[in-house]
């Protein structure tokens, strides 16, 4: 039988992932299997367990956690032996919705110990590792204001619907120069989102033709909208329905360099760092993942 280190995130989902932990933790033991538990106690922390687990030989390293957690684990095992799987329990699990893992505990000691394991691509956001959608603009600042939410509000998703409202009313456009392998565009860009996966913010199908396996990154602008505009476009792109909108272009590239004017910070995988200038590339067949069969 493989050895299996899970690390877990208790305080993801605002501390609502115990039970989940706890629960996958007893169906595995159930099924015969002796897992290694970590828990994740600090931002970071994730990553250097991640390590750890993969210097000791584990066969599989999963992430019991939200984006981050997952993010955090995933990095240290890109093109290693080990294999990685997420049980998602946080807040958004945009990229494990992607994929068709859901939480149910049952469901995830059933693909840890007999799902189908695949290889996947990443990308990279300058130096930075993603596997879901890194971008900047109207994305960067409605996950600045969900973040002043968050404390006053019960769940995520309402802080984010808070967050994306002030931003909708703040809202700027930012004069960008996007550099494709073969064609060059100049445009006021409200949004760009290079996606490896489908879903960002808590559900929204940003760039709902993406595919983890492909060897390409879909690039999502929206661009040269006025408020109105906006109004139009918003409901189809929480859907995944706003390729047909003459304020959306959109690509599939492996790779794609931005400059802005003003500057933007840029989101990794949710996770907000000093941002443009900056180029999204591609790294195929990047990460091994366990997967529920088809």
């Amino acid at each position: 039988m493989e050895r299996i280190c899970l690390i877990c995130n208790p305080t993801a989902k605002s501390g609502g992932a115990g039970e989940t932990i706890k629960a996958v933790i007893e169906r595995l033991k159930a099924r015969g299997a002796e897992p290694t538990v970590y828990m994740t106690g600090y931002p970071g922390h994730a990553t250097e367990l991640s390590r750890r687990a993969l210097a000791e030989g584990y066969d599989l390293i999963a992430a019991v956690g939200g984006d981050g957690t997952m993010r955090e684990t995933a990095v240290p095992l890109i093109h290693s032996d080990a294999t990685f799987a997420v049980v998602p329990c946080g807040t958004g699990n945009d990229f494990a919705r992607a994929l068709g893992i859901g939480d149910d505990p049952d469901a995830a000691a059933e693909m840890l110990l007999g799902g189908e394991t695949r290889m996947l691509d990443a990308g990279t956001a300058n130096e930075e590792v993603f596997f879901n959608v890194a971008g900047f603009g109207f994305d960067v600042d409605v996950l600045d204001y969900t973040e002043q939410y968050k404390p006053k509000c019960k769940n995520g998703s309402t802080a984010y619907l808070r967050g994306l409202l002030k931003a909708l009313f703040g809202m700027k456009l930012r004069r960008s120069v996007i550099t494709l392998p073969n064609e060059t565009l100049e445009m006021n860009v409200l949004l760009i989102a290079a996606g490896n996966g489908r879903f960002f913010g808590g559900g929204m199908e940003v760039t709902p033709n993406a595919d983890p396996a492909d060897g390409l990154l879909d690039i999502c602008i929206i661009h040269d909208v006025g408020f109105f505009g906006v109004l139009t476009v918003l409901p189809r792109f929480m859907k995944g329905k706003h390729l047909g909108s003459r304020y959306v272009t959109y690509r599939k590239e492996r790779a794609c360099a931005v400059t802005c004017e003003p500057v933007s910070r840029i989101e990794v995988d949710g996770e907000r760092m000093p941002g443009t200038p900056v180029t999204f590339r591609i790294l195929e067949k990047a990460l091994r993942i366990r997967l529920p069969r088809r």
